[in-house]
């Protein structure tokens, strides 16, 4: 029986979140402009301690793009607790004229700081209990498609506090259905490329913030090794409200490169020579020599691709352990670098494989018709597919005809006894002299 679409998605989110080391991140190709997820505005100003104020959270998704399900989640800080007022704390998430709201949607996640709203299914174990919204919604049987620009949820909160509060997407999974070319009727979910602009908000002295992205998508939207990304301060601000312009903003990205200072804008590029995570620092200053600072992470990913396969059978159902996969450097290639089994789940995942590559792969199995497929790695991400197999006819059963024959011929055997037993005795019969002749001597 094949499973409902929204079950299929969220499934799909399951296997991301399972993921070890790499971003919620994927990709099915950079053919196109890659989609982002902003908050917006990307600074809020000057609200005091019970104001409540609105935060949202905008997709833009690029023509030739498509999706029918999301999951965004965004973490704050100085958030409210029992213990501490915090700056902010975030009370309700909207989401009813959405993207989604023409078609008929399900959320399968909202979580504010842990705790799940009202009709909500429940929040991840991974949330964070406090500091952090999530919302996971789905369509099925429709998709929205671009070029779109549109909310996908937006946050209330309540001040709480005088300071910052800095708004970092966490996650933002873009899923497009992406139906089997072979059967429509199988979807074939993937996780699209994204880009992520964050926020702040600030209410006290000089509210120092940037954001960071790939200077150039099209080849990932990852940050790689040697590859320039662009910082941006623009959205720096005064916290009380004034006017103010900035002189000076001093970089320090955490790899040993030294300070950088900037006097004639608000944008600086620099590119880390090796994976890991780095505490970029900026402090700017403003025309009355009033300094704000903030420190982010920047996670720089290893230039390699990853490759995450769920292997299914053509009515959805997953071929659990019986399917051998083979990869291949190219179709023309004789000896793969890769073999395995697909695990009890029916996945299959490879990391650290080249970008920029396209690999072959084979897929055969004793229960199923062999297949073949071209799949390409791109730098920074993990590419999903969905692989349907054919499984082969069941050879016939002749167990019965074999059984019924050893009975017959079981039969034959004794009826043929019998027979022979019944023709022994009348020839003994024929012989011996009758009773009724007398003997003379």
């Amino acid at each position: 029986m094949r499973l409902p679409r929204v079950l299929v998605l969220a499934s799909l989110f399951l296997l991301v979140l399972s993921l070890p080391g790499w971003p919620a991140r994927s990709v099915h190709g950079l053919s196109q402009p890659v989609s982002t997820v902003q908050i917006s505005p990307v600074g809020t100003c000057c609200y005091v301690v019970n104001d409540f104020f609105t935060v949202n959270v905008v997709l833009i998704l690029p023509s030739g793009e498509s999706i029918n399900g999301f999951d965004v989640r965004i973490n704050y800080t100085n958030a409210f607790t029992t213990v501490s007022h915090g700056v902010l704390q975030a009370k309700t998430i909207t989401y009813s004229n959405n993207l989604f709201s023409a078609y008929s949607g399900s959320v399968l996640v909202e979580c504010i700081d842990g705790t799940a709203v009202q009709g909500s299914s429940g929040c991840p174990s991974e949330d964070a209990p406090i500091g952090q919204f999530h919302l996971s919604e789905v369509i099925a049987g429709q998709e929205v498609v671009g070029p779109a620009t549109g909310l996908l949820f937006s946050v209330e909160f309540q001040v709480t506090g005088s300071g910052t509060s800095a708004f970092a997407i966490d996650r933002a999974n873009l899923v497009n259905p992406h139906p089997d070319s072979s059967n429509p009727q199988l979807i074939n979910p993937v996780l699209i490329p994204v880009m992520k602009q964050d926020g702040v908000f600030g209410n006290q002295g000089v509210v120092a913030f940037f954001n960071y992205q790939a200077s150039d998508p099209s080849v990932t939207p990852s940050i790689i090794p040697n590859h320039q990304v662009i910082f941006d301060a623009g959205a720096s601000f005064a916290g009380n409200g004034s006017s103010v312009s900035f002189r000076l903003y001093s970089w320090d990205f955490g790899d040993g490169s030294g300070v950088s200072n900037v006097i004639t804008g608000a944008t600086n590029t620099h590119a880390f020579r090796a994976p890991g995570n780095y505490t970029v620092s900026l402090t700017v200053w403003d025309t009355k020599n009033e300094t704000g600072s903030i420190a982010r992470k920047v996670m720089v990913l290893p230039a390699l691709g990853n490759l995450a396969l769920i292997v299914k059978n053509q009515l959805g159902t997953v071929m659990r352990g019986n399917v051998n996969v083979r990869v291949f450097n190219s179709s023309s290639s004789s000896t793969p670098f890769i073999s395995k089994t697909v695990g009890a789940s029916g996945d299959l995942q490879l990391n650290g494989l080249s970008p920029g590559s396209s690999y072959y792969l084979t897929f055969s199995g004793d229960t199923v018709e062999s297949y073949s497929k071209t799949e390409l790695i791109e730098p920074g991400l993990t590419t999903y597919d969905t692989v349907y197999m054919t499984e082969k006819s069941p050879p016939p059963d002749y167990s019965g005809l074999i059984y019924l024959g050893t009975i017959l011929g079981g039969l034959g055997i004794v009826s043929a006894a019998i027979i022979y037993k019944m023709r022994s005795r009348r020839e003994d019969s024929s012989r011996r002299p009758s009773q009724k002749t007398k003997v003379r001597k």
